[in-house]
């Protein structure tokens, strides 16, 4: 089994740290469902189905700037099904799309998943970019 087939299989647990790459994340805490994001009017998303926001704290651990992409990160249901991040709903939770960190620094996102009405999210897959094999964090 190769390294990146280790880290997806095994989930490690909401609030411990696991590395992509040249991020640590760490997830802090998954919201209930919402049908809404957003309080601003023009920036307002109503899911197709239902939100899911995971709030996960990342730091760079590399010694140059490396950009975080919200696009990078997937969520995972009880049933195996795997969800993109939605973008547009992002900008009602996030000042941005994207994020250059600092080494050293971190940054608090929102994930926002926009998924069928009565998902289990079961795990969430970390990636510090499209390219790498990624962190599963376990959501239950």
């Amino acid at each position: 089994m190769s390294k990146s087939e280790d880290k997806r299989t095994s989930a490690a647990a909401a609030g411990s740290e696991v590395r992509d790459g040249k991020f640590a994340f760490i997830v802090t805490s998954v919201d209930p469902a919402v049908a809404a994001l957003g309080d601003n009017e023009i920036l307002r998303k109503t899911a197709q189905g239902e939100y899911v926001v995971v709030h996960v704290d990342i730091t760079n651990t590399g010694d140059k700037a490396q950009s975080y992409f919200g696009d990078n990160q997937k969520l995972i249901d009880d049933q195996g099904k795997q969800y993109s991040n939605d973008t547009a709903a992002e900008l009602a939770v996030n000042t941005s799309l994207t994020a250059e960190i600092n080494p050293g620094n971190k940054l608090s996102v929102s994930i926002p998943f926009d998924v069928p009405k009565g998902t289990v999210p079961a795990a969430i897959e970390l990636h510090d970019s499209a390219f790498s094999g990624g962190a599963r964090v376990a959501l239950k």
